[in-house]
């Protein structure tokens, strides 16, 4: 006797479109191209590939899962997905950011750079042909990494330090 072929059980949807649905159904309903509630449209936003997705899609849903981390998305009064479904998106959302974010790292700005007390000295001497000597009283201590003296990020500039010409000034000039 051969056994009746089972009935195929359907394939469980994958996370992206599972929690696209989700903001398809609660979100882009207010956020979406015609309306664009708080300026903001959702309707073209791709969850298939996060991680690979431009900064300001990454940026976009930061700012979503800021909104839906308070509870304030959606608002009061509007339907909602049970806490399970939400916290899921949250959970998913927070997961891929953190990928994208690991695989397009952003350092920031980089610091000003300021001159050290020896290149100071040096480019005085070269622009105006005058040699003043030791710098200590005008500059902070050179501090050092890695062995050099002239790096940017030991070299920052404080605020005080940057209004420091202004108070050297005499008054009346």
């Amino acid at each position: 006797m051969t056994p009746a072929p089972q009935a195929a059980q359907p394939a469980a949807a994958s996370p992206d479109v599972q929690y696209a649905a989700v903001v398809k159904q609660y979100c882009v309903t207010c956020h979406n191209d015609r309306t664009k509630t708080a300026e903001l449209s959702l309707e073209k936003l791709d969850l298939s590939n996060v991680p690979d997705s431009d900064a300001h899609s990454r940026e976009i849903l930061e700012k979503v899962v800021r909104k839906l981390r308070r509870g304030a998305m959606p608002p009061v009064g509007v339907r909602r997905p049970d806490q399970a479904t939400s916290t899921g998106l949250m959970t998913w959302l927070e997961g891929q950011l953190d990928r994208a974010n690991a695989s397009h790292p952003n350092p920031g700005q980089p610091l000003p750079h300021r001159l050290n007390r020896a290149e100071y000295r040096n480019a005085i001497r070269d622009l105006l042909a005058l040699d003043i000597g030791d710098v200590a009283s005008i500059l902070p201590a050179d501090d050092s990494a890695y062995g050099f003296d002239n790096i940017a990020e030991a070299l920052g500039a404080s605020s005080v330090l940057l209004e420091r010409p202004r108070l050297l000034r005499r008054p009346g000039t």
